[in-house]
């Protein structure tokens, strides 16, 4: 049988060089906390980046992978035996321990706990740090505390997020081909939607064009609606309605290309001319979208930005943004920093730093329009750059 190597069939493997820099950057890290080790885990493509970052093997399916991250020796990797790795993905890694575990099997959360705690026993560590414990499952940490109450546990997720959010040129050159792959939907959206397909339809033919294009992982949010009808943005469930002449919609892409790296982009369209309250909201998105990008300076505070967006859209009449204005995206469809609305029980603490890959999203929503733009944008030392090239219009069909 002929050995295939990663080159052969991973269609955008991460450079060795790039895998060093990550590594390196961890060690650095755990040396700083004084850490024996430290771990992570991930569930899937759209939000499990920690692994892919450290391994270049996403972890898919909602099935568990964690990576143990020792100071002194290559990675070892922690996998439901249903899904093996071949040898020619793993790189930086020591070993794989599988057992047959599945998430909606309460039970298997012992066999993943159990490889976890023996890794562990037998290096007797005195200080191991979480990177991203929202990320790992309660079955896992909760065995994890109970079985060494003796180790120091240190949370060092948010200087590991500021080392992921800030990207390599090799990082950003996959960034920029993922924006493409967007740009050529926009593009080629016209010949795509016409009166008389059901909304699934639609989805189903982006989604193929994607697909041909080269994307690996493809979310997307579409709705419709006649005019002065809120269309909102639906999922797949929703998304039985048959479009008619004279009707207007949003599209939202949150794809990764290859490689793996996210961007995502969105659009209005419309059959025909836009009527006038959709025109006046989309102008007003569109200028809050450039007045958040020009705040994308270094050191400026994230939860600056939102509040910013909401003051500007308030005045205007417009409905402010509650959760998530915007985001940084790398293997993650959103990773920090993060736009979001002061809460009560935490805030975004972290700074727009040069290198960091920015989607902002205007997004109103009231009872005669509903209207979403969204870009990507590059944090560079003098503001930012945009990075999609599609024009910031409503695309007529």
């Amino acid at each position: 049988m002929n050995t295939m190597s990663a080159a052969e069939r991973i269609r955008r493997p991460i450079s060795d060089r790039e895998l060093r820099r990550r590594w390196g950057a961890t060690k650095e890290l755990l040396k700083k906390y004084d850490l024996d080790s430290a771990f992570t885990q991930g569930n899937n493509m759209h939000l499990g980046g920690y692994v892919r970052w450290l391994t270049d093997v996403p972890a898919e399916y909602n099935y568990h992978m964690t990576v143990l991250f020792p100071a002194d020796e290559e990675m070892t990797l922690v996998r439901t035996s249903g899904s093996p790795i071949p040898q020619w993905a793993l790189r930086g890694v020591k070993e794989v321990l599988y057992a047959p575990f599945c998430p909606t099997l309460n039970y298997t959360a012992d066999l993943e706990a159990g490889l976890v705690i023996d890794y562990l026993r037998k290096r007797n560590p005195k200080r191991v740090g979480w990177i991203g414990k929202a990320s790992i499952n309660a079955g896992l940490m909760g065995k994890v505390l109970a079985a060494f109450p003796h180790i120091e546990f240190v949370d060092i997720t948010d200087e590991f997020d500021m080392i992921k959010g800030l990207k390599s040129a090799e990082e950003m050159e996959l960034v920029r081909e993922t924006a493409r792959i967007h740009d050529a939907v926009w593009a080629a959206l016209p010949a795509i939607v016409k009166p008389g397909m059901m909304e699934y339809q639609i989805r189903a033919e982006v989604m193929q064009l994607l697909m041909n294009l080269g994307s690996e992982e493809h979310l997307l949010f579409m709705a419709t609606a006649q005019p002065y009808k809120p269309c909102g943005m639906s999922t797949f469930q929703y998304a039985n309605r048959r479009v008619q002449e004279g009707d207007y919609g949003v599209l939202l892409v949150e794809v990764s290309g290859p490689g793996g790296y996210y961007c995502e982009s969105a659009r209005n369209f419309c059959f025909g001319e836009p009527y006038q309250e959709l025109q006046e909201a989309w102008d007003v998105a569109v200028q809050a979208q450039q007045l958040t990008a020009d705040l994308l300076t270094p050191g400026r505070p994230a939860k600056e930005i939102v509040a910013k967006y909401n003051q500007f859209v308030a005045e205007r009449g417009y409905s402010q943004e509650g959760r998530l204005y915007g985001h940084s995206q790398g293997y993650d469809l959103v990773e920090r920093p993060a736009f979001m609305a002061a809460h009560e029980f935490g805030e975004e603490t972290m700074e727009i730093r040069t290198g960091m890959n920015i989607s902002l999203h205007p997004y109103f929503i009231d009872q005669v329009q509903t209207v979403y733009i969204n870009d990507n944008y590059y944090v560079t030392e003098h503001g930012a750059e945009k990075i999609h090239k599609t024009a910031p219009k409503i695309i007529i069909l």
